[in-house]
């Protein structure tokens, strides 16, 4: 069975980056010697016969007592749009294989990946947008229109828009997670990292999978594969399907007396790989999602002793209580083609990949989050975006190797927003609710179009030093059609309670009291940039390597398109990141042992931050602002590890340290200096343990006893405030565990399973919103994490 290969990493024993290396050369030094690094004496490296062992294994002594036999498989990637063996990558990469997605039962969103990836990140509710971050970078702001600087690709495509990333992942070949700027062949938008999600492809022979499983709140769960061969050698297919319902609601809701929170997810993927000739192969991959919520999945709390959060509302403390009067729920419709053609033309390799995407959601909900009328909430957005790639590919077994390639996009994205607080009486809502009838607006259309044209270039100086030097050159302009509009208290009446929005009577709006929150934006800017990487690498055994990488990435500017006040519409920079990483990637005992480590900073200038809160002088004023930091910086340290110590036991650990400030921060519109601050999602320690343990039985069938445990150190959510006083706004140190037994029949093609996930039940926020208002809401808004869920399944591989 194909393992998940130890994410590539890198590590140095010192280093000139401007921070305190005590305890991360402790740090280093601990890992080396766990790692193996720290021979024993006598043993070196040219003590290892190499004619007995194979191609990437050095052969030595093996202390462990391990049997003959067992050893870490080699994981095929193309995290360098080639071909080539993840250890080999001179990168920070995580490999997720598809088998063992499909074991261990992850993937009901694409967020839960970023579980296995130090210093990294996804939180989520239900299977909605995910909130991705690696290393300290990625996007707190909720726009449709601002892509998040974590690339996110479906099979080598490009996906802007951040809602349609939390698609399930079913029938994957292997999921790819790159650490740190891929601006050079990766491109746009990935100052971050990358993550590339890759289907199983159609083959010429039979293959197939089912799996059901049932777990708490009544969720079914079944997903499945068949493929192979419509005309032999010629023509191939494969049909794939996910699909997944959540009958009872996971949360009692105190107001209205029902089970929130509930879901359905399918999905289903259609594909066909086509043999044209000796020279050429396509693959038309078509696929699409519908999901869609009911019920409120988010409350609120209190600061309060008495714990009142506003108008004499106390909420309940316990998580799977949530208490709200308006409907919370969302429909979520998109879906894709791709064509991936794939020419060879003598020794080079063109490659054309065609993407077209389109998504479509429509939500309602309660904006205040309790059974106040307060606010509610609805929208409607949809995105379509247009893609094309052209890459020319060199063989890989000269002195020079290279890809070049050019880039297209086309997105336009539609969105209509409104709020209101409807009159007391004409809705469902508890007593208290004093603040006055209102109604606000924002539409706006936003187009984007960008061109690319890239290269790298491999050069072997000798069998042991090689560099790899990458350049990428874009273009992209952004034009907005804005129009918001809010009117004075009490001036507007809705004729139906049930679609207040398309029933507005009325209104004042212009009005001194709301001058501020009417406004139109027009926007159109064009942003190019130049990014680029040097990567030397030295080859200091065949197990052992080394490397360095400079890269120099950038995320395309934009606009605040949520902004609820003039005074908060802004045109947003690009921001820059420099990133300096220093590696290695080793294997070890006849091939039982990978370890891979690397070091980091980055030089982060505008950085792209959201703040949210009361505007600053005018208390009575909420705003959210989309700014720019002028200068931050951040530094790391990643050690992964993958053993087989036994032929049945199989171990995978890594820890990730970080440490993230803004050197230079002051909030606009004279809202105060919070230079020293953390960034968003940024925890000091990342730390995972997962491993397996195979036991055999007498009648061929195997008993397999897995689990995992994933630690996160305190983290904050906002990028201010950051003080103990609104503690609510982050989360502190926290451990998750998980556990599964499971029961494979002779042969092994089929596994019964029984697992248990957050094992300890732990309460947790899994994100927060600002609510607090001086004198009005004493509390802020928070998203309790998932609880204990148990559960069983099926799955059968044909």
């Amino acid at each position: 069975m194909r393992r998940p290969t130890a994410p590539a990493a890198v590590s140095v024993l010192s280093s000139p980056f401007p921070f305190h290396l005590t305890p991360l050369r402790r740090a280093l030094r601990s890992a080396f010697a766990i790692g193996g690094l720290c021979l024993a004496p006598g043993m070196a490296w040219a003590d290892a016969p190499a004619d007995t062992a194979p191609a990437d294994v050095v052969a030595i002594a093996d202390a462990s007592g391990a049997g003959e036999g067992a050893s870490l498989q080699s994981v095929t990637v193309t995290a360098q749009k080639r071909e080539e063996s993840a250890q080999k990558v001179p990168s920070a990469i995580t490999v997720l294989g598809g088998k063992e997605l499909l074991d261990t039962g992850i993937g009901r969103s694409a967020s839960e990946i970023l579980n296995y990836v130090p210093n990294a990140s996804a939180g989520t509710q239900q299977h909605g947008r995910p909130r991705w971050w690696i290393r300290g970078v990625g996007a707190g702001q909720q726009q449709i229109d601002f892509p998040n600087p974590v690339g996110f690709y479906l099979d080598d495509v490009y996906i802007s828009n951040s809602s349609a990333t939390g698609f399930p992942l079913f029938d994957l070949d292997r999921v790819e997670v790159l650490r740190g700027p891929q601006g050079t062949l990766w491109g746009k938008n990935t100052t971050g990292g990358a993550i590339n999600v890759i289907s199983r492809k159609p083959s010429f022979k039979s293959s197939g999978y089912a799996k059901f499983d049932y777990s708490s709140y009544d969720t079914k769960l079944a997903e499945g594969a068949i493929g192979g061969a419509l005309v032999d050698e010629v023509l191939a297919g494969r049909l794939s399907f996910h699909t997944e319902q959540q009958g009872e609601g996971r949360f009692h809701n105190q107001f209205t007396g029902e089970r929130d929170g509930k879901l359905k997810d399918s999905a289903i993927r259609g594909q066909l790989k086509a043999l044209i000739g000796r020279d050429l192969t396509a693959n038309l991959n078509l696929h699409y999602r519908d999901y869609t919520t009911k019920g409120a999945t988010t409350t609120v709390a209190s600061y309060g002793a008495n714990g009142v959060y506003r108008n004499g509302y106390v909420p309940s403390t316990n998580p799977d209580d949530v208490s709200t009067n308006a409907p919370a729920d969302s429909d979520v419709k998109q879906g894709g083609a791709q064509l991936n053609l794939e020419y060879a033309l003598g020794e080079l390799t063109l490659t054309s990949i065609t993407g077209y995407e389109n998504f479509r959601n429509e939500a309602t909900g309660d904006s205040d989050n309790t059974p106040l009328e307060v606010g509610r909430s609805r929208s409607k957005a949809s995105s379509r975006q247009v893609s094309q790639e052209l890459r020319l590919t060199s063989p890989q077994n000269g002195t020079v190797s290279w890809v070049a390639g050019l880039f297209y996009f086309n997105e336009k994205i539609d969105s209509d927003s409104a709020g209101a607080r409807l009159p007391n009486g004409t809705v469902p809502a508890l007593a208290g609710s004093t603040q006055p009838v209102g109604y606000n607006r924002t539409v706006y259309q936003h187009k984007a179009r960008s061109a690319a044209i890239f290269g790298s270039t491999t050069v072997n100086f000798s069998e042991q030093l090689l560099s790899t030097f990458g350049l990428r050159w874009t273009t992209e302009t952004k034009d907005l059609d804005l129009q918001r509009v809010q009117a004075a208290s009490n001036t507007v009446t809705f004729g139906d309670a049930s679609n207040w929005w398309n029933t507005v009577k009325g209104g004042n709006y212009t009005a001194v009291a709301v001058a501020n929150n009417n406004f139109t934006s027009n926007p159109s800017t064009t942003w190019n940039a130049l990014t680029y990487d040097v990567t030397p690498e030295y080859r200091f055994s065949r197990t052992l390597r080394g490397y360095l990488k400079y890269a120099h990435g950038i995320k395309s500017g934009g606009y605040n398109t949520s902004a609820t006040d003039v005074r908060a519409l802004n045109t947003v920079k690009p921001e820059t990141l420099n990133s300096f990483e220093a590696g290695i990637k080793s294997e070890w005992l006849d091939g039982r042992l990978n370890f891979n480590a690397n070091v980091f900073h980055y030089d982060y200038k505008n950085v792209q931050v959201n703040i949210t809160g009361v505007y600053n002088g005018d208390p009575t004023q909420s705003v959210n602002y989309l700014q720019n930091v002028r200068k931050a910086h951040v530094n790391g340290a990643e050690f992964e590890i993958e053993a087989q110590p036994t032929d049945n036991l199989h171990i995978n650990a890594n820890v990730g340290l970080l440490r993230t400030e803004f050197d230079d921060f002051a909030i606009q519109n004279n809202g105060g200096d919070r230079s020293g601050n953390e960034f968003v999602r940024s925890p000091h320690v990342t730390a995972l343990l997962a491993a397996d343990y195979r036991y055999p039985l007498g009648n061929g069938a195997q008993l397999v006893l897995s689990g995992d445990v994933r630690y996160t150190s305190k983290q904050y959510y906002y990028v201010d405030p950051q003080s103990a006083a609104r503690d609510l706004l982050n989360q502190g140190g926290f451990a998750l565990a998980n556990a599964r037994l499971s029961y494979v029949l002779p042969g092994g093609k089929q596994r019964i399973t029984a697992y248990a996930n957050n094992l300890a039940d732990k309460v947790y926020r899994n994100h927060t919103l600002t609510s607090f208002v001086p004198g009005a809401v004493n509390g802020d808004t928070v998203i309790i994490g998932q609880g204990r869920t148990v559960g069983a399944s099926y799955t059968v591989q044909f």
